[in-house]
């Protein structure tokens, strides 16, 4: 490989390069998985594509009620503070075209450790995963190993 052609690792931190890694569905693919939904987000969090992050919203989510220019330009804005460092995709499971998946973000804010756990529900719609909602907890030193387990935690 040339001096300065180096290729990048996607930020999904698939170990992958980012062009047969993420670039694919953030220029229009479907993932045809969750993880690789899940994946794909992180890395359009970490590179600040909020255009994409809007595309994968599921449209009853409360973000698409607003103006989507102006929630393009919020969701692109925030890799300015945020820092995205790795993402570990626990369990995933799916019940026809409804689906939810468990994982840890490690994530900076200004230096300051702001890591999550989220368990997350998706929804297909017209054939590609959408992002619904989730449920957020600050990540803990041991990950539950399943969504039972982890839904155990908050118990």
């Amino acid at each position: 490989m040339a001096k300065g052609s180096r290729a990048k690792t996607c930020p999904c931190g698939s170990g992958e390069i980012y062009r047969a890694c993420c670039a694919p569905f953030h220029a229009g693919a479907e993932p045809e998985t969750l993880t690789a939904l899940v994946r794909s987000r992180f890395a359009a969090f970490a590179m600040g594509d909020g255009a994409y992050l809007y595309r994968t919203t599921h449209p009853a989510h409360p973000l698409r009620a607003r103006p989507r220019d102006a929630v393009v330009r919020e969701l692109s804005s925030a890799k300015q503070r945020l820092r995205y460092r790795d993402l570990t995709v626990h369990a995933e499971q799916i019940d026809g075209d409804a689906g939810q998946a468990l994982f840890t973000a490690r994530v900076f804010e200004r230096g300051r450790d702001v890591s999550f756990r989220e368990l997350s529900d998706f929804a297909r719609v017209d054939g590609g995963w959408r992002y619904l909602e989730g449920l957020t907890v600050p990540a803990l030193d041991e990950a539950p190993g399943s969504i039972e387990a982890f839904l155990e935690t908050l118990e």
